[in-house]
């Protein structure tokens, strides 16, 4: 039988409230206790979102581009790696969050954290050297487990 993962987790822990929820025959007058162990599992979850969509043109202005703010969030003990193309780019610097990536002659730049983290931060591209001079740039990125 399907059963949702919210379904689960709340008769999951039912059951552990109904647990904790039992008299003990010690009292804790003498001197004796209980515990319990926990443990729970969670599956692996990484997604990056971005203000900026693969449909936007994207304008360079005195060689910057202002690539919004991305939220990265993945909750793998390993960490994970981001991995940034910029459409019409031949190299620049990617700043996000107070770090700097270097994009190559592809366009391409890869962002990796050692970490499970949540972020939320301001990228901007500096120095973009573009493959055709009036065209705008487009973003695309996406985010694996490490």
């Amino acid at each position: 039988m399907f059963m949702p993962k919210l379904a689960r987790f709340t008769i999951a822990a039912a059951g552990l409230a109904g647990l904790c929820a039992i008299p003990t025959a010690a009292s804790a007058a003498d001197g004796s206790s209980i515990g319990f162990h926990l443990r729970a599992q969670v599956e692996p979850f990484c997604r990056i979102q971005s203000e900026v969509n693969e449909a936007m043109a994207l304008s360079v202005v005195n060689g910057a581009v202002e690539l919004g703010q991305v939220r990265e969030v993945c909750n793998t003990r390993g960490g994970y790696s981001i991995n940034v193309e910029l459409l019409n780019v031949v190299g620049g610097d990617l700043e996000h969050g107070g770090e700097t990536t270097t994009v190559d002659t592809g366009g391409k730049a890869k962002v990796v954290s050692g970490m499970a983290r949540a972020k939320t931060s301001a990228w901007r591209l500096r120095n973009a050297s573009l493959n055709v001079a009036d065209a705008p740039v487009f973003m695309r990125v996406s985010i694996s487990p490490l």
